[in-house]
């Protein structure tokens, strides 16, 4: 039995967790593999009593800022550092992948383009068609995108893997550390209600047209796949 560590870094919308469900419970769902023991830590909780030597970690999306004054948050980042400093494979989505940023020097700061949400195209680089976290994926994707801040100035050891015209979209380090700003969790309904949502707070979209995304899903089995896991 493998075991895969979620650390679930916020309690979600409660308008789509009361229709959907909480989107940590999304992953196990996806991968689909009764041979896999998925661990969700509620870190936005203070749960930091994680196992550091599972097979894989997953860090999720949040509401949050990584640059909140907020304890729990600085305990995450430690904790990511021990991670990385550990080589354990860990996949980070959205703020996720701005913490993975941040701990391996990059910066992180609110988008001046304004916000992605809804369904973007993002492009891989040339490492990025190679890199087997993009495993079946073509030059140009559709993803689900729901974010303000952006990862800026990653270092020269961090391989970028694919971007939008808005933002970083995916970079990998040392082939354990793998980071997406989009979100392949998510799917088109859940998208969908998402953005109606926040245009009804007033976030203003660069399309409300939602197009589908076949492929997105797939970033976290090839991940697992990576880790040896799945």
């Amino acid at each position: 039995m493998k075991n895969v560590v979620i650390l679930s870094n916020g309690p979600g919308l409660t308008e789509i967790v009361n229709k959907y469900g909480h989107s940590s419970d999304w992953i196990p769902g996806i991968i689909n593999n009764k041979d896999i023991n998925f661990t969700i830590k509620k870190v936005y909780e203070d749960d930091f009593d994680i196992n550091i030597n599972a097979d894989a970690y997953i860090l999720t999306g949040s509401k949050y800022s990584i640059y909140d004054d907020i304890d729990w948050i600085y305990k995450l980042k430690n904790f990511t550092k021990k991670l990385i400093e550990n080589q354990r494979y860990v996949l980070g989505i959205c703020f996720g992948h701005q913490v993975l940023a941040h701990c391996l020097g990059a910066k992180v700061k609110k988008n001046k383009l304004g916000w992605e949400l809804g369904s973007y195209k993002i492009n891989l680089t040339e490492k990025g068609l190679k890199n087997k976290l993009f495993e079946g994926f073509s030059y140009q994707e559709i993803v689900y995108e729901s974010h303000q801040d952006t990862v800026l100035e990653l270092p020269d050891n961090i391989d970028i893997l694919a971007d939008s015209s808005k933002s970083n979209q995916s970079f990998s380090y040392n082939e354990k550390v793998f980071g997406v700003q989009f979100h392949p969790e998510f799917s088109k309904e859940v998208t969908r209600m998402l953005m109606d949502l926040r245009i009804a707070k007033g976030i203003s979209v660069d399309s409300n047209d939602l197009l589908d995304s076949p492929k997105s899903h797939s970033v976290l089995k090839n991940f697992l796949n990576i880790a040896g896991v799945n």
